[in-house]
């Protein structure tokens, strides 16, 4: 039995295209940071989907599922980064203009890390490798290989359709450096965030 990448692909790109904290995040660091910060961004997300595909393929993804302290205890990490994320935009609002919209505020290292945590926090991400990723490796030999090779497959996908986003965001960057709007994009950043965070927190498994 071949493995399956032509079905993966397509639940992948349905996943991909789910709006959600990730893809938020990516839009507000390109429109915030420029291009480079939304790449970096996006760089960051698509590498948490190898640990993703390594901790399935370990069987840890499995511990996380059925352990409730092992399930709380990440999502309350992620909850409270996300959280803190949030606090972060609101406490821009009290500075005379957004550093990250001045010289340097595009860096991309910053932003890969935040990319990264974001997608690496994220249970829910690792409970739908667990039951998704078992459908397609389905060979013991090889099951870490064949995870990591469909977990290149979501990377590739979601790693174009972010990108593709960042550049869209890059075009309105000059909108964003007024100051009303940078403010207002600071304040519906915090209070998104805020908000996946408390959605997260009271989440069960």
């Amino acid at each position: 039995m071949a493995l399956d990448v032509g079905g993966f692909a397509l639940l992948a790109a349905l996943l991909t295209l789910s709006p959600g904290q990730d893809t938020f995040l990516v839009l507000r660091n390109a429109a915030r940071g420029g291009f480079h910060a939304g790449v970096g961004t996006t760089a960051g997300v698509c590498s948490g989907l190898f640990l993703h595909a390594s901790l399935s393929a370990l069987g840890l993804s499995a511990l996380i599922a059925t352990s409730a302290s092992v399930f709380a205890s990440l999502k309350w990490a992620g909850a409270a980064y996300l959280a803190w994320l949030g606090v972060q935009s609101l406490l821009r609002l009290r500075q005379p203009r957004s550093p990250a919209l001045t010289a340097g505020g595009g860096r991309a290292r910053p932003a890969f890390v935040q990319g990264f945590l974001s997608n690496a926090l994220n249970p829910k991400t690792a409970t739908f490798y667990l039951a998704l990723l078992p459908q397609f490796a389905v060979f013991p030999e090889r099951v870490l290989i064949d995870s990591l090779t469909l977990g290149g497959v979501h990377f590739v996908i979601a790693f174009v359709w972010l990108a593709l986003l960042s550049a869209l965001a890059e075009r309105g960057r000059r909108l964003f450096a007024r100051r009303w709007i940078s403010r207002a994009l600071d304040a519906v950043a915090g209070a998104v965030f805020l908000g996946f965070g408390l959605r997260l927190a009271l989440t069960g498994r």
